[in-house]
């Protein structure tokens, strides 16, 4: 999940899947060295990392087979009733041609993996809090659940997909060639597909962390560790704070230069880390590191590159 500027979408996209592993591999080495409780928590850190990508890499596929399938569905249809039928479609239409395109699969994909997310939050508030129970936040679940699909739908696919058709369409207008047409199209849903896929990574990651807050605060719990990786790709907000507690007040203090609220966006688009609600026991038990005024103040110096 690392932002690589600058690169082309393959070699970012491969970079990306890269810093996923690396991810991976650093928290198992995490678990490994740690030990009870601490070591379920990074564990179960782990497994939602794991949902995480499993849940971005089916929306790539499908995102990829959906796309294909609009496209030629676009050309037929400009053939046969001309451009302005694509142009004038509304957003409802634009996205059933895209659900039964295969998006549709990525959907239920995606609930599958929600709920791989959910088992992982779940083990990470019983590592914490033996007595929670996560069916005490079912609806807020399930209300996440239904608005975290909504915005990557409504929010980051659909508006990208509109415009870029309809911008690329309007050339017909002016007699260019339809497999002229074509080809610039879809070099630009290509162009605008690595676009799509960093928000919807966030959108997933924050759909965890949503999760997390919303067990959190279920649990009257306002401490909160930062747990994830620790490699040589970590950014300079999230370095600062890896392993470390905050409390509500550090919480609203923090920065991470983006614009995303911290508590569910970390250290911003494609970060890799997470919030871990304890209690004050826990804290003292695993020998948790409260972070300082200094350590605030680093992570929002390095939020701000």
């Amino acid at each position: 999940m690392l932002c690589v500027c600058g690169a082309t979408q393959h070699t970012q996209l491969l970079a990306e899947k890269d810093a996923d592993q690396i991810a991976v591999d650093d928290l198992t080495q995490q678990a490994k060295n740690a030990s009870g409780v601490m070591a379920t928590l990074i564990r179960a850190r782990r497994d939602q990392i794991q949902a995480e990508i499993r849940a971005e890499r089916e929306f790539e596929r499908a995102l990829n087979t959906a796309i294909s399938s609009l496209l030629d569905v676009i050309e037929v249809t400009v053939q046969s009733a001309g451009p302005d039928t694509i142009l004038d479609a509304t957003d409802e239409q634009l996205l059933e041609l895209l659900i039964t395109g295969g998006l549709g699969d990525a959907i239920d994909g995606f609930i599958t993996q929600q709920q791989r997310i959910n088992e992982a939050v779940s083990k990470t508030l019983s590592a914490v809090d033996p007595q929670f129970n996560m069916g005490l936040i079912a609806s807020q679940v399930e209300q996440l659940q239904t608005q975290t699909i909504s915005d990557i739908f409504e929010g980051v696919i659909i508006p990208t997909v509109k415009t870029t058709v309809r911008d690329g369409l309007r050339d017909l207008r002016a007699a260019v060639p339809l497999n002229t047409v074509m080809s610039n199209l879809q070099t630009r849903m290509n162009s605008a597909q690595g676009r799509q896929l960093t928000e919807i990574k966030t959108k997933i990651s924050q759909y965890g962390r949503g999760l997390t807050a919303i067990a959190g605060a279920a649990a009257e719990l306002d401490h909160y560790l930062y747990t994830g990786p620790m490699d040589g790709i970590t950014r300079p907000f999230c370095r600062a704070l890896v392993n470390k507690v905050v409390d509500e007040r550090q919480m609203r203090k923090l920065n991470n230069g983006q614009g995303l609220a911290v508590k569910t966006s970390g250290g911003g688009y494609n970060c890799r880390h997470s919030w871990s609600p304890v209690t004050e026991s826990f804290i003292e038990a695993a020998e948790l590191d409260q972070a300082t005024a200094s350590d605030i103040n680093k992570a929002n110096t390095g939020g701000k590159r």
